[in-house]
C-alpha cells in the first residue's frame, strides 16, 4: 500500500482548505500558479513528440496499458497535448486513490481539466467535507421513493420506444438506444413533453457530451466539437433558468421538480445555478454510462441466444405488463449480465485524481501536483482475479462463484469510495426495465460477419460501428 510523503499538510493548507469549502476563487489561484510536477524520473516514455500517447489513449487505451504495464509494471508516466499523468494500476491502487484516507487527492483538480465550464459544478468534482455535504443532500433524489416515481414516467416511455423500432432488418442500435434513452432522460429528469422540445435538449447535451472528448478545447475554434459544446451548455443553461421558478412551486416525479426542493442540513434549499449544474450532470452520469452499458448487453445476447433465452425465460416467470421496484431484485440473471457487461465493457475505463502531497506506491515516489489515473478496464481483466476474463461468463458472479469478492478493489464500474457513483441503482432499474420490454417482445441477433464488438473508450466506452442489430418480433 501507498502512504504519504509526509502526515502534515503545511505545504498545502490553502488549497485543501479551498476544496473543502468549495471556493472556486482559491482553487483557480490555485491552478494558475502552480506548476504541474515533473514525471520525468518515474518508468515509461513521453510518446512521440506533441501528441505522447494520444494516439494509442484515442485508439486502443486497453491493449496499450497492457503493453505499458508488461514493460513498467503497474507504473508508468503517459503524455497528451494538455497534460501529463502518472497511471497506477491494480486493485491496491484503485484502494490508495479511492478511499483517499490520508487526504492526498482531489477530485476537482483532475476532473476540471475534462469538465471545466462544460460540467461545472458537478458532484464528482467537489472534495472533502463539500462532497460529503453536497452527496448527502443528492443522495435523498434516489432513495426507493423518488426511483418508483422515475419508474412510473420510464415505464411506458422504453416500451412505446423499443416498439417504435423497425424489425426485420438491420438497424444502427446504439443510436436507438441513445435516442431513447435521452428522450426518456429528458422527461424523466427534467420534465419535458414536448418532442420538439425534447429534441432540442438532447441536440444539446450531445454536443457538451462530445466536448469532453476534444483534446485541445479551444473556443475559437467555432467548428471545435469544445466550441458546439459551448452552445449546446448555454441552451441547457436557458432552460434551466426559464423552469427552475416553475418547479419550486409546484412537486412533480421528476428530478429536476425534486432538485428544487431538496434541503440541507440548515434548511437551506439549493441556489438556481446548483440545482442546474446537479441536473445537467447527472443527466450525463446516467444517460451516458447506461448507453454504454446496454449497448455492450445488446452485443453479448445477440451473440449468445441461449443466455438470451435464459433472460427472456427470467421475466416471463414475472407474468407482468411493467417491471415494479419490487420486482428489480428478482431479475438475477438479468442482475449478472449487467455485471459482466460492465466487468468487460466499463463505461468509464480510466478515473483521474490530482495529488495534493507527494506520496509512495510500490517504491516509486509520486509527487504532488501530478495527476494520477486508475483503470476499471484494466483490473477487470487481470488474470490473477478472473477467469479467463475475456470471455463473456455471467456466472462468474453468482453466489457459488463471486469472482468478484476476491478484492473489494478489483470490480470497479462505478468508482468507489466516496466517490462511487450515486445513480448506480437508478441505472440497474433503468437497464432492468429496458430488458424487460425489450426481451419480452423481441429477439435480438447479428450478422454472422460480425465477429467481434467494435468499440473505442473516449469519452466513454460506445461502439465505433453503431452496432448493427436484428430486431425481429416474438
Amino acid at each position: 500500500m501507498g502512504s504519504p510523503a509526509h502526515t502534515q499538510r503545511s505545504d498545502t493548507p490553502d488549497v485543501y482548505t479551498a476544496l473543502s469549502t468549495y471556493d472556486k476563487p482559491a482553487i483557480r489561484r490555485y491552478q494558475k500558479h502552480t506548476r504541474m510536477a515533473d514525471l520525468s524520473h518515474l518508468p515509461g516514455t513521453w510518446g512521440v513528440p506533441f501528441l505522447g500517447h494520444l494516439f494509442w489513449l484515442l485508439k486502443d487505451v486497453h491493449g496499450w496499458m497492457d503493453r505499458q504495464y508488461q514493460q513498467y509494471g503497474p507504473v508508468f508516466r503517459a503524455r497528451t497535448p494538455r497534460l501529463d499523468s502518472v497511471f497506477l494500476l491494480g486493485p491496491e491502487a484503485n484502494q490508495l486513490v479511492f478511499q483517499n484516507e490520508q487526504g492526498i487527492f482531489s477530485n476537482f483538480l483532475a476532473w476540471d481539466q475534462v469538465f471545466a465550464t462544460l460540467f461545472d459544478n458537478n458532484l464528482l468534482e467537489r472534495d472533502f467535507a463539500d462532497h460529503k455535504a453536497n452527496r448527502r443532500i443528492l443522495q435523498s433524489a434516489f432513495k426507493r421513493p423518488a426511483i418508483e416515481g422515475h419508474m412510473q414516467l420510464m415505464n411506458p416511455m422504453l416500451r412505446d420506444g423499443i416498439f417504435s423500432w423497425q424489425t426485420g432488418r438491420t438497424i444502427k442500435a446504439m443510436d436507438h438506444v441513445k435516442t431513447l434513452l435521452l428522450n426518456t432522460g429528458a422527461r424523466v429528469f427534467l420534465g419535458t413533453e414536448a418532442a420538439h422540445e425534447s429534441d432540442t435538449l438532447n441536440r444539446a447535451f450531445t454536443s457538451v457530451v462530445a466536448a469532453t472528448a476534444d483534446p485541445f478545447k479551444r473556443k475559437e475554434i467555432w467548428f471545435s466539437p469544445y466550441a458546439r459544446g459551448l452552445k449546446g451548455r448555454q441552451i441547457l443553461n436557458d432552460y434551466m433558468t426559464d423552469n427552475i421558478p416553475r418547479r419550486r412551486n409546484q412537486p412533480g416525479h421528476d428530478l429536476l421538480s425534486q432538485f428544487c426542493h431538496l434541503r440541507d442540513d440548515a434548511g437551506e434549499l439549493f441556489s438556481d445555478e446548483e440545482i442546474r449544474d446537479h441536473i445537467v450532470f447527472v443527466l450525463f452520469a446516467a444517460h451516458d454510462t447506461t448507453t454504454s452499458a446496454l449497448s455492450a448487453i445488446l452485443y453479448t445476447l445477440a451473440t449468445n441466444q441461449a443466455w438470451q433465452d435464459e433472460l427472456r425465460a427470467e421475466m416471463h416467470e414475472l407474468n407482468k405488463d411493467e417491471l415494479e421496484f419490487d420486482d428489480v431484485p428478482r431479475l438475477k440473471k438479468t442482475g449478472l449480465t449487467l455485471k459482466e457487461a460492465l466487468r468487460m465493457y466499463p463505461a468509464l475505463p480510466v478515473m483521474p485524481r490530482y495529488t495534493l502531497e507527494e506520496f509512495e506506491f510500490k517504491g516509486h515516489r509520486i509527487p504532488a501536483n501530478a495527476i494520477v489515473t486508475v483503470s476499471s478496464l484494466f483490473t477487470h481483466y487481470m488474470p490473477e482475479y478472473w477467469t479467463d476474463p475475456r470471455t463473456f461468463d455471467p456466472y462468474r458472479f453468482s453466489p457459488e462463484r463471486a469472482e468478484e469478492k476476491q478484492d473489494f478493489f478489483q470490480y470497479i464500474p462505478f468508482g468507489g469510495g466516496a466517490h462511487k457513483c450515486l445513480g448506480m441503482h437508478f441505472s440497474e432499474v433503468q437497464s432492468k426495465m429496458f430488458l424487460f420490454h425489450l426481451l419480452k417482445n423481441f429477439r435480438v441477433s447479428k450478422d454472422p460477419a460480425m465477429t467481434r464488438y467494435r468499440y473505442n473508450n473516449v469519452p466513454l466506452t460506445f461502439p465505433t460501428d453503431g452496432l448493427p442489430l436484428r430486431f425481429d418480433r416474438l
